[in-house]
């Protein structure tokens, strides 16, 4: 069986949102204030940040190009403002840290808009719309509802939604902090994880990719609406960034790239 790096397991990760609002508040004590769209535009390009590691909605294809429904809406954004994008890939867990110290301009990563993280960012409106999932192997005929998840190792992605959301949950055996959605379904298929905790969206796309040794508990928990994000300063950017959310909404965009990447109709 493949050794989990102990680099990965959770002693070694972020503790959760808390960790992410520590960095990321650290980072702002010494970054500059943020560009507004003005000095972005003179500059020329946006910088924007993603994970890379996270399909459908990021990540790299078999052409070193990055792809996904993230990937679609960041280059769309860029088009309609007429400016160039150079997008940089990092783990997820170091994205808000660098959008705080002024590294990136956006944030696109599926990021969950959450009480705690507006507390330090600028959320767009609503992009995408997301609920929680547990994958789990089909020969595991224990696990019926998402909650149940006593005696399990439980694997997210660290600094996530779904790490907040089940460390408040609690009940598992044991809780596995991993970099990437990839990691995380990589503990799964090597035993190391009982238990994948995960968007629908990458559920959904993991058993499409020909997976079907899994099955999917679904979570009814309620949708997460999810946003691009922002440095606190960028206010302007984020009225020109609503105003292409909303239009691209009204005229269909949204759904045709929802479909087209998830293979789902929109949550809403």
């Amino acid at each position: 069986m493949t050794t989990v790096p102990q680099r990965w397991t959770r002693r070694l990760c972020l503790g959760g949102l808390s960790g992410l609002l520590m960095g990321a508040t650290a980072c702002s004590h010494v970054a500059t204030a943020a560009d507004t769209l003005a000095q972005i535009r003179q500059r020329g390009y946006l910088k924007i940040g993603t994970s890379g590691t996270a399909p459908p909605n990021s990540w790299v294809n078999s052409h070193n190009e990055l792809t996904g429904y993230d990937i679609d809406w960041g280059n769309m954004i860029g088009r309609e403002l007429g400016l160039l994008v150079r997008w940089v890939k990092t783990d997820f867990r170091g994205l808000m840290p660098a959008l705080a110290a002024g590294q990136l301009d956006l944030v696109i990563t599926g990021v969950r808009i959450r009480e705690q993280l507006k507390q330090v960012f600028l959320f767009s409106e609503p992009y995408s719309y997301e609920l929680m999932a547990a994958v789990v192997r089909k020969d595991d005929e224990g696990m019926r509802r998402f909650d149940d998840l006593a005696g399990r190792r439980v694997a997210v992605v660290a600094a996530s939604f779904q790490e907040d959301a089940i460390k408040k949950m609690g009940g598992y055996r044991e809780l596995l902090s991993m970099p990437s959605g990839s990691d995380v379904f990589l503990c799964l298929h090597t035993r190391h994880a009982d238990v994948a905790v995960v968007g629908l969206t990458a559920a959904v796309h993991y058993v499409h990719a020909g997976h079907d040794d899994v099955r999917i508990v679904k979570y009814d928990g309620g949708l997460n609406a999810q946003g691009i994000v922002m440095p606190k300063t960028a206010v302007d950017l984020k009225a020109a960034i609503d105003r292409i959310v909303a239009a691209r909404r009204a005229d269909g965009t949204y759904a045709a790239l929802y479909r087209k990447n998830f293979g789902l109709e929109p949550l809403r």
